[in-house]
């Protein structure tokens, strides 16, 4: 590799600002990243390009220099072979660059004339459209990448064609950003995504659902059925997890579908989505939810009460209580605090409809007790509106007085929540909650042997419950 310096005005003028004088590196840059200066001959650029793109070790704390050194060089660079080793670099250092880089070619509308190639030099936005449209089918898979990108952010439905024929490139990076711009420009053909559904890459198949997310539509859905119902694992996981964002009655019938997924992980990524639809849509009513739900027995304990609780045991951000490792394992991202709410609300009434005989409850139960003190006063408030409803169907009025200690719900409830009330250990709002429930629950059992029917009342949001109960 040839280092040296090339002769100023060689290929271009050093415009490099963090350079040295003579080639050298500034004060603490990265002997690579000053390679990148025009000073030196293209070759040398093209290789610290795309050494820069998996720095090492010892570059770490220079990231943000080299992610900027790159986006100059991916502008301005001369050389075409450079830029493009650029564009490379920037998307190992997260894909998210590619699009920041194709925002701002687009906001120069055209730019430097080494980028807008033949393109108009108007200053309009056609420019910058007629340049990533010529770059979509450039030979070098890193322009393609870009062109993708950019027509996606800047064309509208008539460049739909354009994106619609990239789906068959030989770069995946390219098929993934051409399906997902061709849903976001107006594309509505569905069978233009169908053959993409079930690509063999994991990108492009995800962009496939993101863009049949994206449309909207009756046909667009009955194939994103169809690929919960009949893909393999990872595309029903890709698909349950989009599914949340579609406030439709026919999406939320493929998540209530999907709860009874083989695979652990979709059973509960359809669970979160689920709870999702709920907490943020108008189209489907959480009480239509519930009554679906409530409608699907036996409640064995790997089936629905435990998906649900898995979604209502993670942590969000915020969460100071601990949840399980497997679920944190297999969450795809953080469970926000609405659906974890809207979850723990679904899990409480399939708990309460569970029949003690056909499944054990008594985990289920400690969970929430222990809920009684969670961070979330919302989530803990509902744990203290069903545990006295919950507990006061085991059967306890029915037992002798030697036996008033043995729960059929395999804990003893009573016990749980006086030590609950008593621990200075835990939070004031959580030991008022231990010995307000503790009143209910003995209120409940009496109320239960006089009459053992269950009153539902409709809830739109679980605050309800809680507003109820602190009357």
């Amino acid at each position: 590799m040839d280092d040296r310096p090339r002769p100023a005005g060689a290929e271009g003028p050093a415009e490099s600002g963090d350079a040295g004088r003579g080639g050298g590196p500034a004060d603490g840059e990265p002997p690579t990243l000053a390679r990148l200066d025009r000073r030196f001959d293209a070759s040398t650029r093209r290789e610290a390009a795309e050494a820069l793109g998996n720095p090492s070790s010892s570059m770490s704390a220079d990231a943000g220099r080299i992610v900027e050194g790159l986006f100059e060089a991916a502008l301005t660079d001369p050389d075409e072979a450079v830029r493009a080793a650029a564009i490379e670099s920037l998307y190992f250092h997260g894909d998210g660059h590619v699009d920041r880089l194709a925002r701002r070619i687009a906001e120069r509308r055209g730019g430097d004339e080494r980028l807008r190639g033949d393109a108009p030099r108007s200053g309009d936005a056609d420019g910058a459209v007629a340049t990533f449209a010529r770059w979509v089918v450039h030979d070098r898979a890193a322009y393609r990448m870009v062109g993708a990108t950019g027509l996606s952010a800047v064309g509208d439905e008539d460049v739909a064609p354009r994106l619609r024929e990239a789906f068959d490139d030989g770069d995946a990076r390219v098929r993934a950003r051409a399906v997902r711009g061709y849903a976001r420009v107006g594309g509505e053909a569905v069978e233009a995504v169908r053959p993409v559904v079930n690509a063999r890459n994991d990108l492009v198949r995800g962009a496939a659902v993101d863009a049949l997310v994206a449309m909207d539509t009756d046909d667009a859905v009955e194939l994103l059925a169809r690929a919960a119902r009949r893909g393999n694992e990872r595309l029903r996981l890709t698909v349950v997890r989009r599914l949340g964002e579609l406030d439709r009655r026919d999406a939320a019938g493929v998540l209530i579908g999907s709860l009874r997924d083989p695979a652990e992980s979709v059973r509960r990524a359809a669970a979160k989505s689920t709870a999702a639809v709920i907490a943020d849509a108008d189209a489907v009513p959480a009480g239509d939810v519930r009554d679906r739900l409530l409608d699907e027995r036996p409640f064995e304990t790997d089936g629905l009460l435990a998906v649900f609780w898995a979604v209502a045991a993670e942590r969000t951000g915020d969460d100071r209580t601990g949840s399980p490792a497997d679920a944190a394992a297999e969450s795809g991202e953080r469970v926000d605090a609405e659906t974890k709410r809207y979850a723990a609300w679904l899990y409480c009434e399939l708990l309460e409809a569970a029949d003690p005989t056909a499944a054990d409850r008594s985990t289920a139960v400690e969970w929430l007790i222990d809920a009684l003190d969670h961070r979330d006063r919302l989530v803990a408030d509902l744990a203290a509106a069903y545990l006295p409803r919950i507990a006061s169907t085991d059967g306890t009025e029915e037992r002798p007085p030697d036996e008033e200690n043995r729960s059929a719900l395999g804990v003893d409830v009573e016990r749980k929540l006086r030590a609950l009330a008593s621990d200075e250990t835990a939070s004031e709002a959580a030991r008022e909650r231990a010995r307000a429930v503790l009143r209910r629950f003995k209120r409940a059992v009496v109320e239960a042997a006089a009459d053992r029917d269950v009153e539902y009342v409709y809830v739109r949001w679980p605050a309800d419950y809680t507003e109820s109960y602190n009357e």
